[in-house]
C-alpha cells in the first residue's frame, strides 16, 4: 500500500506559484490583448478622467477612487476639478477648503495627503505632474498602484497596475490558488499585470496602447469578471482562462478574510452658547465668565477631530464613545457616569465652561453610520436643562432600563487635567448656526447639522 505524505504550507505554496508560473509563461499575449482590445472598444466605460486624461485630472480621480466607486465620484471630481483645476490652485488652498470639497467622500486623509502632494508638485516639478515613476510614487499618499495608473493614463507609459478588479482577473486567468496579498501571490500577479503590456517598441507603437490596455483589464474584471457568478459566456478572455478551464472560477481568487465588524454607539451634544453661559449677551457684551466672549448666544460649539481619530481633521459637534455595553441601546445617558465624567472634563478644560454639573439630556436623534470597519449608532443630545426639540428616532428604539454607573475610569494627569493625547477635540470654536453649511464636517456630523438647522429654536 502506497504512503500519501501530506504537503506542508510551504510545499502547497510552492507548488500553487509554479503552476500559475508555467501558465503565465505559456500565456499568449498577443491573441488574448487582441481579443482583449476589440472588446473594449465596444464595451469599454466612458468617464471624465478618461476623455480628458490628463496627467493631473488622473492624479486626482485615482486619488478618489480609492475605495469609493466610480458612481460616487463622478459628481465630486467635476466639482473638485472646478474649484482646484491644477496642482497650483489645490497647493495655495488651505486644508479646510479641500476637506470641504471632499466631503461626503469619506477617508479624508486621501484629501489632505493630495493637498501635501500638490504642495510638493509646485515646490519640486513646477506644478506638472512628473513623468519618472520614482518621482510620482515619492508624493504623498501614491502607492505603486497609484503611480503606475498617473504614468499609464496620464502619460501612456508602459506602466502596470493592479488593483481588486485586475488582481481578480489575473488570477482567475493564471488560476492562482494562493491568498492573493501573500508576497508569492504579488510578486506573481504584478508579473502578470507587466507582461500584459508590450514593450515599447519606438515610433512604431500605436498610440494609447498602454492606457486602453490598462483600462481594458479593469473594465473587464470590473463588468464580466466579477467576484461572484463571473460572465464566462461573455468574456473575451474565456480561451486563455485556466480557471475556466479547470472550473475553479467558484475558488479563484483566493481572498483574504476581512475583518469583523465592530458594533459601537456614539454620544454627539448639541451645545449652544447659552447653554453654558445662560446671561451672557448677544452684541458683543461679555458676561464676565471664563470661556466667554460675548458672541450670539445662540452659536452652536464644534469641535475639530484630532489625530489619528475617525474623521480627523474635520469639524464635528462634540462626540464620546460609550464604553459601557449597558448603555448602548439607551436613550437617556444621565445615569452613565463615565460619560457625564468625561463630558465635564471636556466642557470645562477643553471649552472654557463654568465648573457646574452639566449632564447629557434625552437622545433627540439617532444616526446610523458605518466607517471602515465600524458600524456606528450616533446618539444625539442636548444637554440637560436645554430647550426642547422634537424627537426624531428610529421607530424599533426603545429606551433601556437605568443599569448601574461604571465607576470613574477616567485617566488623569497628576494636575487632574486630561492629557493631551486624550484630548476630545484638536480645537473647539463657536459657530452660529447659519454658518454650519461652511464647515468641513464627518458625514454623520453632516446629517446632525441638518436637524439642528431644522430644529434650532430661534
Amino acid at each position: 500500500m502506497q504512503r500519501t505524505t501530506k504537503k506542508t504550507p510551504d510545499a502547497e505554496t510552492s507548488a500553487a506559484s509554479t503552476e500559475a508560473l508555467n501558465v503565465l509563461s505559456a500565456f499568449d499575449f498577443e491573441r488574448a490583448r487582441t481579443a482583449l482590445l476589440r472588446w473594449f472598444d465596444a464595451n469599454g466605460r466612458t468617464f471624465p478622467w478618461r476623455s480628458e486624461p490628463t496627467p493631473y485630472r488622473v492624479w486626482v480621480s485615482e486619488i478618489m477612487l480609492q475605495q469609493t466607486t466610480t458612481q460616487t465620484v463622478e459628481g465630486y471630481f467635476a466639482r473638485f476639478l472646478e474649484r482646484f483645476p491644477n496642482a497650483a490652485a489645490l497647493a495655495e488652498a488651505d486644508e479646510a477648503t479641500v476637506l470641504k470639497y471632499w466631503e461626503g467622500l469619506g477617508y479624508y486623509r486621501r484629501a489632505r495627503s493630495l493637498r501635501a502632494a500638490a504642495l510638493q508638485v509646485v515646490e519640486r516639478f513646477g506644478g506638472d505632474v512628473p513623468e519618472r515613476f520614482e518621482d510620482v510614487l515619492s508624493l504623498p499618499g501614491v502607492g505603486r498602484y497609484c503611480a503606475g495608473a498617473i504614468l499609464s493614463f496620464g502619460f501612456d507609459r508602459r506602466a502596470p497596475i493592479l488593483e481588486a478588479n485586475t488582481t481578480r482577473l489575473h488570477a482567475r486567468l493564471l488560476g492562482l490558488r494562493l491568498e492573493t496579498t501573500t508576497s508569492t501571490a504579488q510578486k506573481i500577479l504584478w508579473r502578470a499585470a507587466e507582461d500584459w503590456l508590450p514593450l515599447d517598441v519606438g515610433e512604431s507603437r500605436k498610440p494609447n496602447v498602454y492606457r486602453r490596455l490598462n483600462g481594458a483589464l479593469i473594465d473587464l474584471g470590473r463588468l464580466v469578471c466579477s467576484p461572484t457568478a463571473p460572465k464566462c459566456d461573455a468574456c473575451p478572455l474565456t480561451a486563455f482562462c485556466e480557471s475556466w478551464r479547470r472550473d475553479l472560477q467558484d475558488v479563484v481568487p483566493v481572498l483574504k478574510k476581512k475583518a469583523e465588524t465592530v458594533a459601537r454607539t456614539d454620544v454627539a451634544f448639541w451645545i449652544e452658547r447659552r447653554d453654558l453661559f445662560d446671561d451672557c449677551e448677544n452684541g458683543g457684551k461679555r458676561c464676565g465668565k471664563t470661556g466667554c466672549d460675548g458672541g450670539n448666544p445662540t452659536d452652536v460649539l464644534l469641535i475639530r477631530r484630532p489625530e489619528n481619530a475617525l474623521w480627523a481633521g474635520l469639524w464635528d459637534f462634540p462626540r464620546f464613545e460609550i464604553a459601557n455595553e449597558a448603555f448602548r441601546d439607551a436613550l437617556d445617558f444621565n445615569d452613565d457616569v463615565e460619560l457625564c465624567d468625561r463630558l465635564q472634563r471636556f466642557l470645562e478644560e477643553e471649552v472654557g465652561a463654568p465648573p457646574l454639573d452639566r449632564r447629557p439630556g434625552s437622545v433627540v436623534y439617532t444616526v446610523k453610520h458605518a466607517a471602515t470597519r465600524f458600524r456606528i449608532t450616533l446618539r444625539f443630545c442636548r444637554l440637560a436643562g436645554a430647550e426642547p426639540v422634537e424627537k426624531t428616532l428610529f421607530d424599533a428604539l426603545k429606551s433601556a432600563a437605568a443599569p448601574q454607573p461604571l465607576q470613574d475610569v477616567a485617566k488623569k494627569t497628576k494636575k487632574g487635567k486630561t492629557p493631551e493625547t486624550e484630548r476630545v477635540a484638536a480645537e473647539v470654536r463657536w459657530v452660529p448656526r447659519a454658518e454650519l453649511d461652511v464647515y468641513p464636517l464627518s458625514s454623520p456630523g453632516r446629517k446632525l447639522a441638518r436637524f439642528v438647522l431644522r430644529n434650532g429654536v430661534k
